[in-house]
């Protein structure tokens, strides 16, 4: 493969910002894939995320997670918390408008600056949408051009919210004068793949947006664990730790009589089972079916029968004070995440491979 020459025959650095048309597009998959992809060609591979919306903070440390994730599978020898930059979006806007706020754009382009050096790739990922940031000119498009660096769109959904956001984002983007290199359709189902590839493609395209390919959707990637949403609920594990990281394919609230929740667990596998602290009947009898783990509600604890069944089964049992309905909404609107560990990463660097046109981006071909 070819690697794309500078001046005087030195390697240029390939730059790409990872966009996307909504929040869970499918940043973080699209960009791992290729940043693998570059590492395993033997490329020295660089990853930045200016504007931090997942925050984790241990500490006085303050990081983005998705920055954690890109560190610990790309081996980068920068610490999670120099990799992102922003990290409270909401207070920087509050700051700005009441005291002028600083040069956000030229602290981003300095920190790109300080990480690029030895890097053959730099991806650059950006937050939840292509037009977060805009208030204080760091939008997609604006980070491009001041960046220095194309941009790769990141959609996903139906077909209708595919190719509608797909082409509000290229004209957004393009507004600002970025040079847009294509948009990506992720995590299709098998089912849509067809529409997608013939239909979204020609409706894109037609418009003058390449589609640089479409990635079928990945169950394995799609799915949560309890301990994410542990994690994520602020939920206490009072027993199953073992199980913490069990699939987790469908969320059910049990608030009726046991006969008719037994109903609704037998029909689904892998249920993540919401319920009442006090409904030791409906806890045991989820035992008795494929349950991923128990979501007690209200702060109360169960029973200590339940705890040792749990225990014995590995089924996770997770306290949280809140009531069923607000726990419920919660619990649904938490976004899986991708591990480091090697089965994964390999399976999100195949799906990269195999659907998407990564040596044209990365300047391989």
């Amino acid at each position: 493969m070819r690697v794309r020459k500078g001046r005087e025959g030195e390697a240029e650095v390939v730059k790409l910002l990872i966009a996307s048309t909504r929040t869970a597009a499918g940043k973080t998959t699209v960009g791992l894939g290729l940043g693998l992809l570059a590492r395993a060609e033997g490329r020295s591979v660089g990853y930045f995320k200016p504007l931090a919306d997942r925050i984790v903070a241990r500490g006085p440390v303050i990081y983005d997670r998705d920055a954690e994730l890109f560190r610990e599978a790309l081996a980068l020898p920068d610490e999670a918390e120099h990799l992102s930059l922003v990290h409270d979006y909401a207070t920087l806007i509050e700051d700005h408008r009441d005291r002028g706020g600083e040069d956000l754009k030229g602290k981003v382009v300095r920190r790109l600056e300080e990480l690029i050096p030895g890097k053959e790739v730099m991806l650059i990922e950006g937050p939840r949408n292509y037009s977060y940031g805009s208030f204080l000119g760091l939008s997609m498009g604006e980070l491009s051009v001041a960046l220095g660096s194309p941009i790769l769109l990141v959609a996903n959904g139906s077909l209708g919210v595919v190719v509608d956001k797909a082409l509000a984002g290229a004209y957004f983007v393009r507004s600002h004068g970025a040079d847009l290199r294509g948009v990506v359709i992720n995590s299709v189902p098998e089912d849509e793949l067809e529409e997608m590839r013939t239909i979204a493609k020609e409706a894109l395209e037609g418009r003058g947006l390449e589609v640089l390919g479409i990635i079928p959707q990945a169950t394995e990637l799609t799915l949560l664990t309890p301990r994410e949403v542990a994690e994520a609920t602020g939920a206490r594990v009072l027993a199953g730790e073992g199980g913490l990281d069990r699939m987790v394919e469908n969320i059910l609230v049990g608030a009726m009589t046991v006969d008719q929740a037994l109903k609704g667990l037998r029909r689904y596998k892998n249920v993540a089972l919401i319920t009442g602290g006090d409904r030791t009947d409906m806890q045991l009898a989820a035992f008795e079916v494929s349950t991923s783990c128990l979501i007690l509600t209200g702060g109360l604890y169960p029973d200590r029968i339940v705890l040792a069944k749990a225990d014995d089964l590995g089924i996770p049992v997770l306290l949280v004070p809140d009531d069923t309905y607000t726990t419920a909404r919660r619990v649904e609107a938490v976004e899986p995440r991708i591990s480091p560990e090697e089965e994964e990463l390999r399976l999100v660097q195949d799906l990269v491979a195999e659907n998407l046109a990564w040596e044209e981006l990365l300047g391989l071909e």
